[in-house]
């Protein structure tokens, strides 16, 4: 009967591309190991402690199912969309794995794991070799598939909700504008309390409407980006750009504004 075993030591670094590596998960810990034999397949079953995947940095708690494939090769291959939200799925040079990320499935349900991992496996040795004759393309396009990954989630909601926030502010701003140039000809602002205010004419009116929309055409590239490149290699760096882009567009943009307007205040 298998049972629970102290993980031996530099167990995480013996594998060469595990799940863990492949959600990225930090600070991973393995706490206890349970091997044994399934359908004539060698088994492990690792419980792993890791820092949090959301915004709430709290320790989370992973039980990843590992089948031993018969032997090592470079030509095992799993699609990378066996990654899900709901279960994680993938292969290396030597093992299959197989979890659901923060879940521990209790032990009377391991039987459903194991079999998913096995058959993943007898997959893996049935398609070996098939990706050998793949033209260039075929190779880049499957280096291109998505894959899920909770971090990616994470980053499309941190700056998916910051954007729609300023960028409603910014509309709402413009539409202002836009009905004082309909109504005056001008860019209106008054201030009761001080008694002063602006009248943007010409170029200035235009600079200060530039100075509103640029930053929304930043927002529809990265809203295009978010659509079409999560989970995809390349997504976060490619998002955190054009978000430091938007951020510092909106900053620059901002007191170049302020600076516009104060440039010609005068008694309301």
């Amino acid at each position: 009967m298998a049972v629970k075993e102290k993980p031996p030591h530099g167990l995480l670094e013996s594998f060469s591309a595990p799940l863990w590596e492949r959600l990225g998960l930090t600070a991973v810990q393995p706490q206890w190991v349970v091997k044994s034999q399934h359908r004539g397949f060698d088994w492990m079953a690792i419980e792993l402690d890791h820092s949090g995947t959301g915004f709430r940095q709290t320790r989370a708690t992973t039980t990843v199912f590992a089948v031993k494939l018969p032997r090592k090769s470079p030509d095992w291959y799993l699609p990378s969309d066996r990654i899900r939200s709901d279960r994680q799925v993938c292969v290396d040079d030597a093992w299959v794995y197989a979890g659901a990320l923060g879940e521990q499935p209790r032990v009377r349900t391991w039987t459903h794991w194991l079999d998913l991992a096995v058959d993943t496996a007898e997959e893996v040795i049935s398609t070996e070799g098939m990706r050998r004759d793949e033209s260039p393309q075929q190779k880049a396009q499957r280096a291109d598939a998505p894959s899920w990954n909770v971090h990616h989630g994470n980053l499309v909601l941190l700056w998916l909700v910051s954007m729609v926030v300023f960028s409603f502010f910014n509309v709402m701003m413009l539409w202002e504008a836009y009905g004082d140039w309909q109504h005056h000809g001008a860019i209106l602002q008054c201030h009761p309390k001080t008694r002063m205010g602006t009248h943007l004419q010409g170029w200035k009116a235009w600079a200060y409407a530039a100075s509103l929309a640029a930053p929304l055409l930043i927002v529809v590239k990265a809203l295009y980006t978010m659509a079409t490149r999560v989970y995809r290699p390349g997504f976060a760096l490619q998002i955190c750009v054009e978000g430091a882009l938007w951020v510092g567009a909106m900053y620059a943009l901002h007191h170049a504004r302020e600076a516009l307007v104060q440039s010609v205040r005068h008694a309301c």
